[in-house]
């Protein structure tokens, strides 16, 4: 019985024409985003850049490849802001350590080691000498004897 396995899991599908469902959220956001500025500030000197500024940034969050950045536009973006918010200098705060109980204090040997057990018998013995002595060992001791 043969089985279909699917191909190109990691392409998203598209929806809503050319665009994938977040393609299309990202430029429904980023339109809505330019009709307020559009509507809400008077003076086209103002508003020009802003606008230039919303589209640029819809574009990018919606088209710019991932390849070129290795992860996703919008990752990017986040550790930016991550970065600008955090703190920017680490300082090392001792924590206090916590009082043990007994039984972690307790000390609990191990087991030692099993022994290998000694085959009798010459193509047993001769076996057991190659895997434990190794091969150059196991051939001189065969000599010897």
């Amino acid at each position: 019985m043969q089985f279909h396995i699917p191909q190109y899991i990691d392409i998203e599908d598209k929806l809503f024409g050319p665009l994938t469902l977040k393609q299309a959220i990202y430029v429904a956001g980023g339109g809505g985003g330019i009709y307020l500025v559009w509507r809400i500030i008077p003076y086209i000197v103002i508003k020009a850049p802003i606008i230039l500024a919303i589209a640029v940034l819809t574009w990018a969050l919606a088209f710019y490849p991932k390849e070129k950045l290795g992860k996703p536009f919008i990752e990017i973006l986040e550790a930016g802001f991550n970065y600008m918010m955090r703190d920017k200098l680490y300082t090392w705060k001792k924590a206090p350590k916590e009082p043990t109980t007994k039984s972690e204090e307790e000390f609990i040997p191990s087991q030692p080691a099993p022994t290998p057990i000694v085959p009798s018998g010459k193509l047993s013995n001769a076996s057991f000498n190659l895997d434990v002595r190794g091969p150059k060992i196991a051939q001189e001791d065969e000599r010897k004897k």
